[in-house]
């Protein structure tokens, strides 16, 4: 008898974990590589904002209006806080009240400007229309919950390390976020979304 050896279709299964790991290491590098041209493009957004007066719209509009929501998520998880118009505020387990105030800079109004301008480069390939409206809504859809995760995130730090370390949480962990958020965004639009337009 003869046996027929069938032949490997695809990566074998031994060399996924290398090379998940290989992937998630350069992922990893490219996103510390653009954390600082990313922290420079945020201060230029925000004094061009600020020269143009719109700061003003997004703290008294959008604010309250992400407040109240990562105020509902709280609830749902039957965390006790008080939400205002510009703060959120609730009692340490020392009895003391803790409060942080959202200020119009921290919304995540960067992170749609830059999901805007990676449009630009992402759909000028020719691909259909439909798959193109399907990824601009994904990415709406998943930048905005990317933010209020980001926004209960940093509060519940907050909530349970304390401000100082909180605050270092704050300035980094936002950044990693939003630019991991893009990466992931782009991988998954290219691999099951867009299609090529015949």
């Amino acid at each position: 008898m003869i046996l027929i050896k069938k032949p490997r279709i695809g990566i074998p299964q031994k060399n996924l974990p290398k090379k998940m790991a290989v992937r998630l290491i350069i992922v990893t590098v490219f996103i510390l590589l653009l954390l600082p041209f990313w922290t420079i493009f945020q201060d230029i957004l925000t004094r061009g904002v600020m020269s143009i007066g719109w700061y003003r719209n997004i703290q008294e509009a959008i604010v309250p209006y992400e407040l109240r929501v990562v105020g509902s998520v709280f609830m749902f998880l039957h965390v006790s806080i008080r939400v205002g118009q510009a703060y959120i505020e609730w009692t340490k387990p020392d009895g003391s009240n803790e409060v942080i105030y959202l200020i119009w800079n921290c919304v995540g109004w960067q992170t749609f400007i830059l999901f805007t301008l990676t449009l630009i480069t992402g759909l000028s390939g020719k691909h259909t229309v439909l798959s193109k409206i399907e990824a601009i809504s994904i990415g709406i859809l998943g930048t905005y919950l990317i933010n209020i995760f980001r926004l209960v995130l940093v509060i519940g730090v907050f909530m349970l390390i304390g401000r100082p370390l909180g605050q270092v949480f704050h300035d980094y962990f936002s950044n990693i976020l939003t630019i991991s958020w893009l990466f992931f965004y782009w991988w998954f639009v290219f691999r099951f979304v867009l299609e090529e337009s015949k």
